[in-house]
């Protein structure tokens, strides 16, 4: 029986991964230089493993990386006005609730990070523990926020279900033991899987979480 269902957030719940890479194309354009996007792109769902202003300093020493990261905040705040959680998550959220089952939520970002969008979208509510990169040494791929989940509930791995976006929170998961679901956006969908996530959705619109929680519960009894 599925106890406890983990949730990623960036590109995840909150499309923030793709209006990242369009606030930091559209800066990069604007002073006529090609973002690095497979770098980019390498580093989602984990810690930033490149500096994304490195390139704009090198090429404009005058110009401060303050300043940078000040016109990309703003272009990536107008993206985001009005956006709301991907299709289908709040439906999730709340079949969750009133089946009894403990929803989580692990995250590489920060608490802050997570905590401001989390009351920003207004389902903070619905968590019933967040774990963040202020919890652990190592973030994902490594499997320790989804290994700290486990640990709060006491639960083994497959008592817990994993929806993630990103190949590698998609491997923390699977490092960690736990069935992962994977509900890649925009930007994530064409890049490469491992091929022991246990089912790919384009959408949560495609299943309900009661048949996606079935799926998993049948699977598991194959393993």
């Amino acid at each position: 029986m599925i106890k406890v269902i983990i949730f990623d957030f960036d590109g995840l719940v909150f499309d923030t991964e793709t209006f990242e890479l369009e606030a930091f194309q559209k800066l990069y354009g604007k002073y006529k230089l090609d973002f690095p996007i497979d770098e980019w792109l390498n580093a989602i769902g984990s810690s930033l493993m490149f500096d994304p202003y490195e390139p704009l300093v090198m090429k404009f020493p005058a110009i401060s990386k303050d300043n940078f990261r000040t016109e990309r905040r703003k272009l990536y705040q107008e993206f985001l006005e009005g956006e709301s959680p991907r299709e289908g998550v709040v439906d999730y959220l709340r079949t969750a609730k009133q089946r009894g089952i403990k929803i989580a939520l692990a995250s590489s970002s920060t608490r802050s990070w997570i905590n401001y969008y989390l009351n920003k979208l207004g389902i903070i509510s619905y968590f019933d523990f967040i774990c963040t990169s202020d919890d652990v040494e190592n973030v994902k791929p490594e499997p320790d926020l989804y290994k700290k989940v486990l640990s709060n509930f006491e639960i083994n791995p497959r008592e817990a279900v994993v929806f993630e976006d990103s190949p590698n929170g998609s491997l923390a998961s699977i490092r960690a033991d736990i069935p992962c679901v994977i509900v890649p956006n925009k930007t994530t969908k064409s890049l490469l899987f491992d091929e022991r996530v246990a089912l790919r959705l384009n959408s949560m619109k495609d299943k309900k979480l009661d048949e996606v929680l079935e799926f998993i519960t049948i699977k598991n009894r194959s393993v």
